[in-house]
């Protein structure tokens, strides 16, 4: 008999100043920020969670954001107490990814139930998470986990699985993830540091031991990593470029990141391999000093950074002006050539058009009837035309769907109900939309009336990490669009 494994009721939810977000009964997790229920003004801190027993309201404090996930869970309910945020974050986002096989639903089944039992510890061991971060600290590690546990009163073997529980890893192997990952801030921040210097720095004496480890962990030698940020460049932009740079196997020293969009990450699920890039809020002005203290050889810079912003400080010499593209792969092919990449260009362009060919040919309803794209965001409906973003492009010029009459010429327009009513597409696609605010249009009485809705032909997958101005995001985006197509469509019905 087949296991029937469901995504988990999860939402993610970044408020700023002057939001609310009203939640189900389930458990609310704050993972940045702060925020508090509006019942009771219970306040939330990073770290906490609390059992939500009837609909209510979490909002922000005071000139703060709060960054929260909400899973609709029933049953026992544990006691709760306050967790490390970074550590909860990165499992709630593991969660908030849908399974698309029954072992990645058996594994997130695992990953809500490790989570719910690390928010159920006492508060007494939090003495034992203070004495270990204190020790993780010191990467020259003097003390040893014998010594450690003697001090907390337990065993050895107690120690390790406190610590496993807490740190996903055994001590000697967090200790060298640990290692492994300041060694490249180390190497990323200053540019004259030697190999031997870096590898004191992460409490290894021995550089040799330090470059088979380095090799050993990441796949690649210290000197083939310091290769990968040859030559050192900063991307003065609102576009993530650091996804075209990745690809062309270059890694930046400076990038841009949305926090209000992907959590205390900023950036989407698809870009890693970026431990030790220094990353600056996008929607935010550019950090000069940052930009003047790095030594960086190159800053790619676009036009879509300007919006304001006095950036006339930024050294001409040193700066690629890069115009607006219509095509990802123009964005590519002009940063291969800059950095004398152009060899890795052709691959990379032909892996992907080949992907975008099997999506073509197993994308049985690509002909069939008229389509709109909306995205569904909690205090607006927008409404996409058919050009000038690189998303249309795909969907309405390389997929072949038909537009339905009326659409925007603009980009897109913020359109009420009634609007959509009028240009009432056969087919209706929705991205990246959250579930909280798709279900909240759905109760609406003009939703109803839609003709996509009638016909159950209204088409939502999980697209919100979906970004195709990049080879990676292209990619991620293909995989998933392939994923949601050779699968029964996730239908929204009235």
């Amino acid at each position: 008999m087949e296991l029937q494994i469901k995504p988990l009721p999860i939402e993610k939810h970044w408020l700023l100043e002057g939001d609310r977000r009203a939640v189900k009964p389930g458990l609310v997790i704050v993972v940045a920020g702060s925020g508090f229920l509006y019942s009771n003004r219970h306040r939330l801190y990073a770290g906490d969670a609390v059992w939500i027993e009837q609909i209510d309201e979490v909002l922000p404090t005071a000139k703060e954001t709060c960054l929260f996930y909400h899973l609709t869970l029933t049953g026992h309910r544990c006691a709760l107490y306050r967790q490390d945020a970074d550590i909860l974050h990165d499992w709630l986002r593991q969660l908030h990814v849908s399974p698309t096989s029954e072992q990645e639903g058996l594994t997130q089944l695992r990953i809500l139930y490790q989570l719910l039992e690390t928010l159920s510890l006492e508060q007494e061991n939090h003495v034992f998470e203070e004495v270990v971060a204190s020790w993780l600290k010191d990467l020259s590690m003097q003390r040893s986990v014998h010594e450690l546990a003697l001090d907390l009163g337990m065993s050895v073997p107690t120690f390790n699985r406190l610590f496993k529980e807490r740190y996903h890893a055994t001590p000697k192997e967090y200790v060298t993830q640990l290692r492994i990952r300041t060694a490249k801030e180390w190497m990323l921040a200053s540019h004259e540091m030697t190999l031997a210097q870096i590898a004191q720095k992460v409490g290894l004496q021995d550089e040799f031991y330090f470059s088979r480890l380095f090799k050993k962990r990441t796949g690649l030698s210290p000197t083939h990593f310091l290769q990968r940020i040859t030559p050192r460049i900063g991307i003065a932009s609102r576009l993530l470029l650091q996804d075209h740079l990745l690809a062309l196997g270059l890694q930046p020293i400076l990038a841009p990141s949305y926090p209000t969009e992907y959590g205390a990450s900023g950036l989407p699920v698809f870009l890693t391999g970026l431990d030790g890039t220094r990353l600056y809020d996008a929607n935010q002005p550019l950090e000069r000093e940052w930009f003047e203290t790095t030594a960086l050889d190159l800053i790619i810079k676009t036009p879509s950074l300007e919006k304001g912003q006095d950036i006339s400080w930024l050294p001409a010499d040193h700066v690629l002006e890069l115009p607006h593209q219509t095509c990802w792969s123009e964005y590519l092919r002009l940063i291969a050539v800059a950095t004398k990449r152009e060899d890795r260009l052709e691959p990379i362009v032909a892996q992907i058009t080949a992907l975008e060919q099997t999506v073509k040919e197993r994308l049985a309803w690509n002909k069939t009837g008229t389509w709109a794209v909306v995205w569904i965001r909690p205090d607006e409906v927008r409404l996409y035309g058919t050009k000038q973003h690189t998303m249309l492009d795909f969907l309405f010029h390389d997929l072949g769907l038909t537009p339905a009459p009326g659409l925007p010429e603009a980009i897109y327009e913020i359109v009420t109900l009634k609007t959509l009513q009028r240009v009432n597409p056969e087919n209706l696609l929705i991205l990246w939309s959250q579930p909280v605010d798709v279900e909240r249009i759905q109760q609406e009485a003009s939703w109803q009336t839609l003709h996509a809705v009638q016909h159950h032909q209204v088409h939502y997958p999980d697209s919100v990490d979906w970004d195709p101005w990049g080879p990676l995001g292209r990619t991620h985006m293909l995989k998933q669009l392939l994923d949601y197509i050779e699968k029964e469509p996730r239908l929204i019905c009235p």
